[in-house]
């Protein structure tokens, strides 16, 4: 039951007999009724400026999120140059992850290769300070063959021929190996029986980008008895002769009885170093090319 009621300036008291409890009636702010309507079920205290702010805030974060770019790659100024493998000889870039797993493939089929613990029916046909010379041919027994094609492969790499085919297919195919006093293989020379030439005709003088002109040869063969289909010298040996020991090895035995003179020897696709030593070691630039 109300006991009494009393005005107070601006409040409002009702005392009640039951309880004694004081209510203040809570008056109602202009904002709260004028935009409830467009709160969208938001707090009481939401205002316009804040639900303004949280949606250019959402605005510049969904923006954000698409344009944001992630930097993969720290640019330190490092120059990614290249790298020679003392082991195996082959130039890499570290920083490239294609050419770091290329080197590691061809190193180890280079440490296999050119590894050779000697047999007991090695034909020896020279013997030098640094090293010997053995020659292996298709009629030699299988773990030979097997040694001339693991070489052969490697030189491929090396020299960039893609295009060959297996040691079996090259019946007359002949392995001159260069062994050195480290039981390593250090130089190979890969001949055949062939029966013309023709006189290469290009120029052998770099132009101003620092390569040589493209191969050319005369229309003209020549007669021809050896062809040296690859020969390959390994990086650290080159310089000292090595390749000119195996060529006069090959002159010297290539033919039972008889030593085969330079102009009767032909070059398969020789590389640019390869087109200089024929020059040097045949004594010509008309020296022969054989297809």
């Amino acid at each position: 039951a109300v006991v009494s009621t009393q005005s107070t300036g601006d409040r409002k008291i009702t005392e009640y007999s039951d309880s004694f409890v004081k209510s203040k009636p809570i008056e109602a702010k202009k904002e709260d009724w004028e935009y409830s309507v467009f709160a969208n079920n938001t707090s009481s205290s939401a205002t316009p400026s804040t639900v303004k702010r949280k949606r250019v805030a959402k605005k510049e974060r969904s923006e954000s999120k698409h344009s944001k770019m992630e930097q993969l790659t720290l640019d330190l100024g490092q120059r990614a140059e290249p790298t020679q493998c003392l082991q195996c000889g082959m130039v890499y870039t570290n920083s490239v992850a294609e050419d770091e797993q290329n080197h590691s493939r061809f190193h180890k089929r280079f440490l296999k290769a050119s590894s050779f613990t000697g047999w007991k029916s090695e034909r020896v046909v020279e013997e030098y300070h640094d090293g010997r010379i053995i020659l292996v041919n298709q009629n030699d027994p299988k773990s030979h063959v097997r040694k001339m094609e693991e070489v052969r492969e490697v030189v491929d790499v090396d020299l960039g021929i893609t295009d060959r085919n297996p040691v079996t297919q090259a019946k007359e195919l002949q392995a001159y190996l260069y062994i050195s006093n480290a039981n390593k293989v250090i130089a190979a020379a890969f001949v055949e029986h062939i029966e013309k030439g023709y006189p290469c005709i290009s120029p052998h003088t770099a132009d101003e980008t620092g390569k040589l002109p493209l191969l050319k040869t005369a229309d003209a063969a020549m007669k021809a008895v050896c062809g040296v289909s690859r020969l390959w010298v390994f990086k650290q040996c080159r310089r000292k002769k090595v390749a000119s020991r195996l060529m006069d090895c090959i002159r010297a035995n290539f033919v039972f009885g008889c030593t085969i003179s330079k102009v009767k020897i032909a070059f398969s696709d020789p590389t640019e170093n390869g087109r200089l030593f024929a020059q040097v070691y045949c004594g010509t630039g008309n020296f022969l090319i054989y297809r």
